[in-house]
């Protein structure tokens, strides 16, 4: 037992502090935005049921990590990084009756450049983004009317990056 603590003391103070990456440190971020009343443009609007999939370049449904189904009124969505382009289907009162997935899915597509930027040994590189276009995809049943990108760097998370209004 004696040789077990010594050899855990030994590993953990062997490590330097650039050998973990913190968990406070940003990595790569993605793509926030916030959703906002079409008849009064500066009151932040709640999507009801808001769900989001990502679109393959063949048009397969791909589920994010960590979504789920809920009311809010911003999300974040990650973007390709071995891309110049990502779609995603918004889902507004998303639910699944009887095998059957009900809602209003509107498309979004964001082109954008990309940058790998060096963070540290320990958290390697995350890659940064420049929207160039962001476009919602027209349908017979909309609920996302229109949008605006309010910053084309995405560097943080902490910033909102499109305003959609609906």
């Amino acid at each position: 037992m004696k040789q077990f603590i010594y050899l855990f003391l030994i590993v953990i103070f062997s490590c330097e502090k650039d050998d973990i990456c913190p968990e406070t440190t940003q990595t790569t971020p993605r793509l926030v935005i916030e959703f906002y009343d079409l008849t009064n443009p500066d009151v932040l609007l709640q999507v009801p049921g808001l769900y989001a999939l990502g679109l393959s370049t063949d048009g397969i449904e791909i589920p994010i990590n960590n979504e789920i189904v809920t009311t809010r009124s911003s999300i974040e969505l990650p973007l390709k990084t071995d891309d110049t382009e990502t779609e995603f289907i918004l889902y507004k009162s998303y639910d699944i009756v009887d095998g059957e997935v009900i809602g209003n899915p509107d498309r979004i597509k964001v082109t954008y450049d990309s940058e790998n930027v060096y963070v540290s040994r320990a958290c390697g590189y995350k890659t940064n983004f420049d929207i160039q276009t962001f476009a919602i995809t027209t349908d017979t049943d909309p609920w996302m009317i229109s949008s605006d990108i309010l910053i084309n760097e995405i560097t943080n998370e902490n910033d909102i990056h499109v305003k959609i209004l609906h």
